[in-house]
């Protein structure tokens, strides 16, 4: 049996409760809320409710770095999220060496292009002063649960090759007037006319995972699974997906799981299949878990929601506020569910 095990060694966020892991961390614990009014208008004239991060707070960016064919606006404020959530990864795992990207970014939608795939990690590799494997970086379009089925390939590679680190991140933006138009002809945002919706974010998240032998925090194998019935599938959703993606992380486990972090975000599909998957695996779970759904503070963030959870665990178990073993799960609005644990080691 391998001896060795993952651990998170640095971790980057920023998102609209704060810029760096503490601050998000300190926000979130205290249910500081950053809903408003936006920018951005609904077709009957109503402002979309949503969750960004200030201008202000975004780096400037070279224009002269970007590929001619994607300089958007969305583009752009994807590369400026992930330039400032992956430096202060890099700072805080101290990296010297050049490290893989496994990084998580938005699902592609019936009808759109993907709005980040490989070109953007060679974009943003080069707007940051630390030195990246780019031959050895993946990209996964996955949205919400883009990160867990990130982490597992990581760990995967990291615990029978050479490698010593990679970092693990995702980076997504609903400041998207398309995108938000399809999600509110769907009456899946929350508004004035509907109150069971989701209310958009935006963000980024990186986390360096390290191959040790003595840490104080590992990750167990992550679980990953499909749910035939999604979001935009004909088929009913049974939870089978979550559920299976839950069993796996718990499986190795000694302890019951004491704390929940999760990707619910108002939309009453997740609460369902989250209650099958409590239910399913109940023998797993400690009579008084606590569940928390840090979107309630900074909204939906997409494809950055997994690596976010991720760091938010590790400061909340390090500091004592969330008792261990700490579960986090995540469901795309397509088939990918994943679940990983944090305990202590």
């Amino acid at each position: 049996m391998n001896s060795l095990m993952v651990t998170m060694t640095g971790y980057g966020i920023v998102n609209p409760v704060g810029i760096g892991a503490a601050a998000c961390a300190a926000a979130v614990r205290a249910g500081i809320n950053q809903y408003a009014d936006s920018t951005l208008v609904r077709t009957k004239g109503e402002p979309y409710k949503m969750a960004t991060v200030p201008d202000a707070c975004l780096p400037e960016m070279d224009p002269s770095t970007f590929p001619i064919i994607n300089t958007n606006f969305l583009f752009k404020r994807l590369l400026q999220l992930g330039k400032l959530a992956l430096t202060q990864a890099c700072e805080h795992g101290q990296i010297s060496t050049p490290v893989p990207v496994f990084l998580a970014v938005p699902e592609q939608r019936c009808g759109r292009p993907y709005p980040a795939l490989e070109p953007f990690l060679k974009v943003l590799a080069s707007q940051v002063d630390y030195p990246l494997d780019l031959i050895t970086s993946r990209v996964f379009p996955m949205g919400r649960s883009g990160g867990i089925n990130a982490l597992n390939e990581a760990m995967k590679l990291l615990l029978n090759s050479p490698l010593e680190r990679i970092i693990v991140g995702g980076v997504d933006s609903f400041f998207d007037t398309m995108l938000l138009g399809a999600l509110d002809a769907e009456d899946r945002l929350s508004s004035s006319t509907t109150m069971r919706g989701f209310v958009p974010g935006e963000g980024a998240a990186f986390v360096v995972l390290e191959k040790t032998a003595d840490a104080g925090l590992k990750l167990s194998s992550p679980g990953v699974a499909d749910e035939p019935g999604h979001m935009y599938s004909e088929e009913a959703c049974l939870g089978d997906g979550l559920s299976t993606a839950v069993a796996e992380a718990v499986a190795s486990l000694e302890q019951p799981v004491q704390t929940v972090l999760c990707s619910m975000n108002g939309e009453s599909g997740h609460v369902k299949e989250w209650g099958i998957a409590q239910l399913r695996n109940s023998q797993s779970f400690h009579g008084s878990l606590q569940l928390h759904h840090p979107a309630e503070c900074y909204g939906d963030l997409g494809a950055a929601t997994a690596p976010t959870l991720l760091a938010l665990s590790v400061l909340g178990l390090e500091k004592g506020y969330y008792s261990g073993p700490a579960l986090v799960w995540c469901a795309s609005d397509y088939q990918q569910r994943g679940a990983v644990v944090i305990s202590k080691s």
